[in-house]
């Protein structure tokens, strides 16, 4: 791997940084907080893309680094992708929306399954699709007992592939159902709370106490905006439900007030609770979004929230985790090392238990054409020491430095 080394000198200062000639730039992590007087940037840009300072030498790390598959905020993020970073391969391409979102890893299976955008509709038949790791070969989920119909969000736990459904234009008011790894057996989970339908189910994590098992899941409006006309009329507020298979009981557990939401994910522990919120930077609300508006003007915004997961399994303690620089954050991984990975419109982004970003996949790279793929990265997949991502209508794999879930892990997702 070829290495150029530069000398920055900002505000002042002088600083050593490298910058990987094909595959990965390493941009000081100082860089996102203090630049030389003057600078500027564009907030429905990437940071790397859009940013411009002055300075000859930075920006071009910045332009170099905005071509480049993988960016390194901090050295952490090369023990991930390793200091000779392997090449992404593209498995596969079409010209429709087939590689959006869900993305989970079935370890008995060696296999990663993915949902197509269900807004894409009958362009893409079936909507979830299988990627076996080891040939590179990409097919339809068959053989299920049943049809999956409008797959979204999913999860494995325990044998069992959960796979968050929205509501279509027809009688089928969506959901979540399992599917069972081994014998494609499909059963309906949840459908309903006191015979009203969901707005739309989209992401789905497990966390477990003990014995004792515990399912959260998103519920927000975006169906209503896939599929305009059909629909029975929204009914429940945005939020995050708790199922307790034990007793039984289905409750919010996040006020609307609190969140919009999108991607949930726990911690390897159990302890914590992350939320995706659905609010963009910019940009008008749609027909069917909560009364508020972008996330620059309103109490809502494109953050990554932290709860903590109480001896009740309650998720308390709200605070920001992060906040995305550009759009907002949908899908959302947690790694064994508690690393939070969220896709976003600049890519799939890498932060450690902190919250502080130590890298980048780039959505420049991974995108053929960020207008006709949508503005960001819906979601993706850890597999073992494979990264699987999900890029519209592009499939990419990332084979890594090291295993970031394992295969007995607490949350292969």
């Amino acid at each position: 791997m070829l290495t150029v080394a530069l000398w920055l000198l900002v505000n002042g200062d002088q600083h050593f940084a490298t910058a990987a000639s094909n595959l990965t730039v390493s941009v000081p992590y100082e860089y996102t907080y203090r630049l030389p007087s003057g600078f500027s940037s564009n907030a429905n840009e990437t940071f790397v893309n859009s940013t411009t300072t002055g300075n000859d030498t930075i920006d071009s790390l910045l332009d170099a680094a905005s071509k480049a598959p993988y960016i390194a905020y901090d050295d952490s993020f090369y023990d991930i992708i390793g200091r000779n970073a392997s090449e992404p391969q593209l498995v596969q391409q079409r010209d429709s929306a087939f590689a959006y979102e869900a993305g989970v890893w079935v370890p008995e299976r060696d296999e990663v399954w993915f949902t197509s955008d269900v807004s894409d509709g009958p362009r893409v038949t079936p909507h979830v699709s299988v990627l076996n790791l080891s040939t590179n070969a990409v097919y339809p989920l068959n053989g299920t007992s049943q049809p999956i119909v409008d797959g979204n969000g999913g999860y494995y736990f325990q044998g069992k592939v959960y796979f968050a459904t929205y509501p279509d234009n027809t009688t089928y008011r969506g959901g979540i159902i399992s599917v069972d790894a081994r014998t494609l057996e499909v059963e309906t989970v949840l459908n309903s709370y006191f015979g009203l339908s969901f707005n739309g189910v989209d992401d789905i994590a497990w966390a477990q106490q003990g014995n004792d098992r515990y399912m959260y899941f998103t519920d927000l409006a975006f169906p209503y905006l896939a599929y305009p006309t059909g629909l029975p009329p929204v009914q429940l507020p945005a939020t995050v439900w708790r199922w307790d298979p034990q007793d039984g009981v289905l409750l919010p557990v996040i006020s609307r007030n609190e969140v919009n939401p999108n991607g949930v994910r726990v911690s390897p522990d159990f302890r914590t609770l992350y939320v995706t919120d659905d609010t963009a930077t910019f940009g008008p609300p749609g027909p069917n979004s909560p009364p508020m508006g972008p996330g620059a003007e309103d109490w809502l915004g494109p953050y990554v929230y932290k709860y903590d997961l109480d001896s009740e399994m309650m998720p308390v303690n709200r605070r920001v985790f992060a906040l995305v620089r550009q759009g907002k954050a949908d899908g959302i991984h947690v790694d064994d090392a508690g690393n939070v990975w969220t896709g976003e419109y600049e890519g799939v982004t890498v932060r450690n238990p902190k919250g502080k970003v130590i890298g980048q996949f780039n959505s420049q790279y991974f995108q053929e054409n960020k207008n006709a793929d949508g503005p960001f990265i819906a979601n993706f997949a850890l597999a073992g020491d494979t990264f699987v991502f999900l890029s519209t209508t592009r499939l990419w794999t990332v084979k890594l430095a090291k295993t970031v879930v394992g295969a007995g892990s607490s949350i292969v997702n």
